[in-house]
């Protein structure tokens, strides 16, 4: 009988055609949001962030609540003079503080797993990489909206809550469809923030240096914006980061021209931040 034996050419055949019988299974956008899913919830710095950002949301507008009707004159609630609080705007205004851990918490989603590096097992397992980055941005975007319109939900019933408390009528407080609208416009812009932050840590591959960025859009850059004196410099404050974000999530914010203005430039944001993560994740290694 006689035998055939394999040479050493056919070896790199025979090892791929072995790996296809092996492994009949392919990568999927939805297995890559799966596993991004776990990381994220498997990491406990990420879980304590999001619960800290929630409690500042949520605390800062109760607290703003308390302190505004604490410190309010003798009297003036008596009188009514305190009967149309901004039950939304007081509810809200935790977001000045937590937008800074959402920001945060973007930067160390990504960064990270380069700092362990996990990163180089994750682009492994997805070599084509933009699925991954895709993936992380979808599910931290969606936790961080779901998180945020929590808090912010709870921040302004607690608002009401202590309202009543001080003997303000749920009816002279305004509530109405815009108070939704406002939970919906702040979780979408601290959503966004996050994914730009997200972007940020990727490109930077730092997490010093992300958090460093993220932090100097919001905070130091509409100051030095304000403190050009010339007009064309002014006129730009609108396309600044937070500022269009709180616009949309103003309280009794009209849906109009200036809003989808706002919304557009608070996507256009991430959207920039993250082609250029893409960039550097398909040019650079791991």
């Amino acid at each position: 009988m006689t035998t055939t034996t394999p040479t050493t050419a056919d070896a790199p055949q025979a090892r791929r055609a072995t790996f296809r019988d092996e492994s009949p299974h392919r990568v999927t956008f939805g297995g890559v949001v799966r596993a991004e899913w776990i990381k994220l919830t498997s990491v406990r710095s990420i879980g304590w962030a999001i619960a800290i950002a929630v409690v500042i949301t949520a605390g800062f507008g109760a607290l703003a609540a308390f302190a505004t009707l604490a410190t309010a004159p003798e009297g003036a609630i008596e009188q009514g003079l305190l009967s149309d609080i901004p039950v939304a705007a007081l509810g809200t205004s935790g977001m000045l503080v937590s937008q800074l851990v959402f920001a945060i918490l973007g930067v160390i989603v990504i960064t990270g797993e380069y700092g362990s590096g996990q990163i180089r097992s994750s682009l492994t397992a997805v070599p084509r990489r933009l699925p991954v980055l895709g993936a992380k941005a979808l599910v931290v975007g969606v936790a961080t909206f779901v998180a945020s319109a929590v808090s912010l939900a709870i921040g302004i019933a607690a608002t009401i809550g202590i309202a009543v408390g001080y003997g303000i009528p749920i009816d002279d407080m305004g509530l109405d469809a815009s108070v939704a609208f406002t939970v919906l416009g702040g979780a979408v812009y601290l959503a966004l923030l996050t994914v730009f932050a997200l972007g940020v840590g990727a490109l930077v591959r730092s997490g010093a240096g992300g958090i460093a960025i993220a932090l100097g859009v919001l905070l130091v850059l509409p100051v030095v914006v304000g403190l050009v004196p010339f007009e064309w410099v002014q006129e730009a404050s609108p396309y600044l980061l937070p500022n269009s974000g709180m616009t949309i999530s103003m309280p009794g914010a009209e849906v109009g021209g200036d809003f989808w203005r706002a919304l557009a430039v608070t996507a256009a944001w991430p959207t920039a931040a993250l082609l250029g993560a893409a960039a550097a994740l398909t040019k650079r290694d791991a």
